[in-house]
């Protein structure tokens, strides 16, 4: 989480001060009365009671909170082991320092690491001793019956609370038990687990009402609030053009590799050593870095990126790319990608691919705008790993060989079915295609005489390879794309939902030449999205720790703040005098105008309340937060 201060504002600084209606007129004051202003602090904000909101302190603000989907927080902490069967308090957590973080998909964490993902991404090398922490949400429908499993060698256990609450319960240690639901909705969840030996096997699983057996958690139930940390999050993807993840032995696919770059982006990286999730030999990878970019001043502003091989950008509502395309070794001197746009103050959309063929390799990504007069490498503190909401990636991978008998037609096709794992709840929002990149090898002998045909979840099939007069023998890898402008018949395959399983099919129609069957070997599938659960809360309110003014407080001169109020949220802000030390005879004012005296009831206390509303996309934001009274002498 970031620390800082909240202060006031001066001129540029992204917020404006809203004109104040229906103030009140100045207070009756007895003489004699002690003026005091309370400015509050990144500190004094944490202690405040946050509901779907973020303390921002190095924009000096308070936002909505603001999520990625897909996962939850993971935290590593290499060589120590901090959990025991009873002594396992969440507090343990105090003051200890992660050693790496990324996002938990839902995978078994286990030793021997056959088919697994290795720790080194939550920066756990040694993993005989260690503890791993996973924070964020679940979805759950609010049916009786759901139930969590957890199990840890050494020590695993899960804690939940209701839905908008930080009231943690113990629900499980090395366990399964029931979950008390209230009904549909986020429930916040933290799981630990700790290793002191060298064998180790995690897993957090859960069971559906109605029975059947164990499942892991999938993309469309899980979500993790990413406003509170910086820089981006990079997703490494074991094969070219976002791909999936690594081919390991046994046709067994890892998951692609979520880490968080809590740094700048991006100096000058040529990757002498494959990050994390790349092909073994280094020259068979892509990679994502995405994030939001906040900015101060709005205007024009340009991404630049600088790479070997291809490269895609997007900064807001500006794209560009250059040498997308698999297999393109591009060593010559290459021209830069940039991506140009708009921006509005406060937090803007940013994402850059990386494909690797061969050869070089090297990746570097400079900014450049108002807020940054010369090119320079995004600053970490204005940047937070938040997804994009209208360019999401849904993947589908089957890496299991299938036979395509010659002359077998449509109806005896080899076939990959791809199941993808969409948002498609209508509580959550559903998931939408935009645009479509399909990787796939296969080996013919007479590829003049083969066809291939993609058909979506409830669609019919369409062409997407028909008898290649470039024909030729062995094994091919070819690549396909279906762009957000496409055409019929390939447009049939847009506009759809995500969620479901994606069949592409080959097949050979043409009777004779081939004496060794056909196959289709593998297939990757990457959708391109939008839609969705949204990225930022919609309703989210701090309340403020009682503030004590040590005599009685006679009037108030005013509550001042710093906001931005992008269209279609809203921002209000109340005050409170309490009697009792705990404020619980707080009776809240309406909305107060900024800067404006208030009149109230005489009262020793004090309570701020802050609520903010948006469209789900876009937040609001309110720093500089005081208050003005006046009070008995002490």
């Amino acid at each position: 989480m970031r620390h800082g201060y909240l202060i006031l504002c001066a001129a540029g600084c992204g917020f404006h001060s809203p004109s104040g209606t229906g103030s009140s007129p100045p207070p009756l004051v007895p003489d004699g009365a002690v003026a005091e202003t309370r400015s509050l602090d990144a500190a004094a904000l944490l202690k405040g009671q946050l509901v779907d909101m973020t303390v921002d302190a190095a924009n000096q603000a308070l936002t909505p909170a603001a999520y990625t989907y897909g996962g939850l927080i993971a935290h590593g902490l290499q060589g120590t082991r901090l959990w025991f069967h009873n002594d396992s308090a969440w507090s343990k957590l105090v003051g200890k320092a992660a050693t790496g973080a990324g996002l938990w998909c839902g995978e078994r964490i286990t030793n021997p690491m056959a088919g697994m993902v290795r720790l080194d991404y939550l920066g756990v090398v040694n993993d005989t001793t260690m503890t791993i922490w996973l924070e964020g949400e679940v979805w759950l429908d609010g049916q009786a019956g759901e139930m969590f499993h957890v199990n840890g060698d050494d020590i695993g256990f899960v804690e939940i609370a209701r839905p908008g609450s930080t009231s943690y319960v113990r629900l499980a240690e090395n366990a399964t038990a029931a979950v008390p639901e209230s009904g549909a909705g986020w429930y916040p969840i933290r799981v630990g687990f700790a290793n002191g030996d060298v064998p180790f096997d995690f897993t957090f699983r859960h069971i559906d009402p109605g029975g059947g057996g164990e499942i892991a958690w999938t993309r469309d139930r899980m979500r993790a609030r990413t406003s509170e940390l910086t820089g981006v999050l990079r997703t490494v993807y074991g094969r070219q053009i976002l791909a999936g993840g690594q081919a390991l032995a046994g046709n067994v696919v890892a998951a692609p590799v979520l880490h968080f770059e809590q740094d700048k982006l991006l100096t000058v990286n040529s990757f002498n050593t494959a990050p994390q999730g790349a092909d073994t030999d280094n020259n068979d990878w892509s990679a994502r870095y995405v994030g939001q970019l906040h900015v101060t001043t709005p205007g024009s502003y340009s991404l630049r990126i600088e790479s070997h091989d291809g490269s895609r950008g997007r900064l807001g509502s500006g794209r560009a790319e250059f040498g997308w395309i698999r297999g393109m070794d591009t060593d010559s001197g290459d021209p830069p990608t940039v991506a140009t746009a708009t921006l509005d103050a406060g937090w803007n959309d940013l994402a850059v691919d990386y494909n690797q063929s061969a050869g070089t390799r090297l990746l570097r990504v400079q900014i450049q705008g108002p807020d940054f007069p010369a090119l320079v490498e995004v600053p970490r503190d204005q940047l937070r790993p938040v997804e994009p909401a209208d360019d999401r990636l849904a993947l589908g991978v089957d890496d299991t060989p299938s036979s395509v008998p010659d002359n077998g037609g449509a109806g005896n096709a080899g076939t990959s079915t791809l199941s993808v794992v969409g948002y498609h709840d209508a509580a959550v929002g559903a998931e939408t295609v935009d645009s479509i990149e399909l990787t796939y090898e296969g080996s013919s002998q007479h590829w003049e005489q083969i066809k291939l045909e993609l058909e979506a979840p409830g669609g019919a099939r369409v062409a997407i390879r028909d008898k290649d007069n470039t024909g030729g023998a062995g094994s091919k890898t070819v690549q396909f794309a279906v762009p957000a402008n496409a055409a019929a018949p390939l447009s049939s395959l847009l506009g759809g939902p995500a969620h479901g399983d994606w069949k592409l099919h080959m097949f050979d129609d043409v009777a004779g030449g081939s004496s060794v069957v056909a196959s289709l070997t593998r297939a990757r599938l990457t959708l391109h999205t939008r839609g969705g659960p949204d990225t930022v809360a919609r309703a989210a309110s701090w309340t403020s720790a009682v503030i004590d003014a040590t005599t009685r407080v006679v009037a108030i001169d005013g509550v001042s703040w710093t906001e931005r109020v992008p269209a279609g949220a809203a921002i209000q802000v109340r005050l409170a005098t309490c009697q009792q030390a705990d404020c619980s005879d707080a009776m809240w004012s309406g909305p107060v105008s900024n800067g404006m005296p208030l009149a109230i009831s005489a009262a020793r206390y004090l309570q701020l309340r802050v609520e903010m509303t948006g469209n789900g996309t876009r937040e609001p934001e309110l720093g500089g937060l005081s208050v003005g009274f006046r009070r008995d002498p002490g």
